[in-house]
């Protein structure tokens, strides 16, 4: 018996076709969810029906217990369509298909997917002869799926591709069993009922560094707002560290949480976006129902850790979690009203930080909070038309702006920028910056550092060059270090005693 082995990029391994056998008539079946694309259909649908109408949730479990799992896949597809163009392929396991639809094989596509999702992923790939799906009334999985395949093709009549556990009774009926995702090869019990082992096209196995970015870690330094307050009333001791230390971690957690939210409410968008379509959950190296749990588990953790810093910190994260709930499910796609929003969860953070350290917190930092991060959040959708500007595109997916907003934008930024700075020069000449400061007059400085730096954020904006997040990007940015430490030092020479 003659023995071939073709080994391919992403360690894809083929053995033992026989002489005897002609590979060309023996059709290839492949599954869907999970090897077609690194994702699951249903999940992706539920997502979305739940971004748009948030309610539905509670008709899953009924849909579930009427007319069980195909029942579910049923009533979750006539109201969602997913777009099988913005869905996460196999580009090995397509290609492999089309190979072997163009040297004479019969291509099919068997799935317990729903046959809405089914014959719209085939359509867009256009290299299926055959699809089998599941109806209303008739999962297509597990041993279905085998019943069908042996009764049309007998048994060993065909090749298999698969991803899961789930697959073994179709590979154990299969002539060669292919495999996709994360499994190495198939299950003994396969080989021991007579099938050989085929391709496998690896996907990519989640490690730290997937989580850290799922997480988006980078993104915690936005929660040392919370220690401006005592920063600027100069009051700082051990047990105020503590606390502003237990906030900072309950809201990162909680943060990340809603940000893993926001990804997966958000999946089509992002990939369609030319960075965010890297991120673990829009690229599917991290499954959706990994996903909700890591959400679910950053959010509970968050919420018991800030229990420890007493019920002030619990209120603060609650509002938080309920204003970015809302934000994800509704209030993104309202323009406007999504960049108040968004100014509102930065200055929260500032709050809080006032409320666990015991401080005073200035209505002038309140009012200069919600006018400086308005701006900023501005400027992030401002950034964002550029790119589609660019993009030649007419309108941001579920944002609600177009390209003839710009100019609006643009104008509401740079006033709200300045208006902050307006606020800052009220607070820097009145009466309060007495109590802290000696030399008060050293301050004057800050306005125009100020100014300066608001002013030369826009016009990076402006010209196409900012990072979609200002905040962030201050934090990679070298004149943004200058300034701040300019700003440091004015404010150490007002604490400087008048001499004699």
């Amino acid at each position: 018996m003659d023995r071939s082995q073709d080994e391919s990029v992403g360690d894809c391994v083929q053995l033992a076709r026989s002489g005897e056998d002609t590979p060309e008539l023996t059709p290839l079946v492949s599954d869907l969810d999970g090897t077609l694309f690194a994702t699951d259909s249903l999940f992706e649908g539920v997502m979305s029906l739940i971004r748009r109408s948030p309610w539905s949730i509670l008709w899953l479990a009924i849909w579930f217990i009427r007319g069980g799992k195909a029942g579910l896949k049923f009533q979750v597809a006539s109201r969602v369509r997913l777009l099988p163009e913005s869905l996460p392929y196999r580009t090995e396991v397509v290609e492999y298909l089309r190979t072997e639809r163009a040297a004479g094989r019969k291509i099919v596509l068997a799935t317990a997917a729903d046959q809405t999702i089914a014959y719209d992923v085939a359509a867009h790939l256009g290299c299926f002869d055959e699809i089998l799906s599941s109806t209303q009334f008739i999962n297509l999985k597990g041993a279905r799926k085998r019943d069908e395949l042996v009764e049309r093709f007998g048994l060993r009549g065909f090749d298999y591709i698969g991803d899961s556990k789930a697959d073994a009774p179709v590979w154990a009926a299969c002539r060669i069993a292919h495999v996709a995702g994360l499994m190495t090869r198939v299950p003994r019990a396969v080989l021991a009922a007579g099938a050989q082992q085929g391709r496998v096209f690896a996907g990519r196995r989640p490690g730290i560094r997937t989580y850290l970015r799922t997480m988006r870690v980078y993104q915690w330094v936005k929660n040392l707002l919370v220690v401006v307050p005592s920063l600027l009333n100069h009051h700082i001791d051990l047990q105020i560290l503590q606390s502003l230390a237990l906030a900072f971690a309950s809201f990162s957690l909680v943060a990340s949480g809603t940000y893993i939210a926001n990804d997966l409410f958000d999946l089509e968008a992002d990939r369609r976006h030319p960075r965010k379509c890297r991120r673990p959950l829009a690229s599917g190296e991290l499954s959706i129902f990994k996903g909700v749990c890591l959400a679910f588990a950053l959010t509970i953790g968050g919420l018991l850790l800030g229990a420890l810093g007493g019920p002030k910190l619990v209120a603060c994260l609650i509002v938080y979690l309920g204003l970015t709930t809302l934000y994800s499910s509704f209030v993104k796609g309202k323009p406007i009203l999504d960049v108040v929003v968004l100014a509102m969860l930065y200055t929260l953070r500032v709050y809080t930080g006032g409320l666990v350290s015991d401080v005073y917190i200035s209505p002038w930092l309140f009012q200069f909070s919600i006018f400086f991060f308005l701006s900023m959040a501005f400027v992030k959708r401002y950034s964002e038309l550029r790119r589609l500007r660019y993009q030649r595109k007419r309108e941001a997916p579920n944002r609600g702006y177009s390209l003839s907003d710009l100019s609006i934008i643009s104008q509401a930024g740079v006033g709200s920028g300045l208006l902050a700075g307006l606020l800052l020069a009220l607070y820097l000449n009145g009466r309060e910056i007495e109590r802290l400061y000696p030399r008060p007059e050293m301050l004057w400085g800050i306005c125009p550092l100020f100014l300066y730096w608001m002013i030369r954020v826009w016009l990076i904006a402006h010209r196409g060059n900012m990072n979609e997040d200002p905040i962030l990007y201050a934090f990679h940015d070298r004149v943004s270090y200058i300034v701040g430490l300019l700003i440091v030092a004015a404010a150490a020479a007002g604490l400087t005693p008048n001499a004699g």
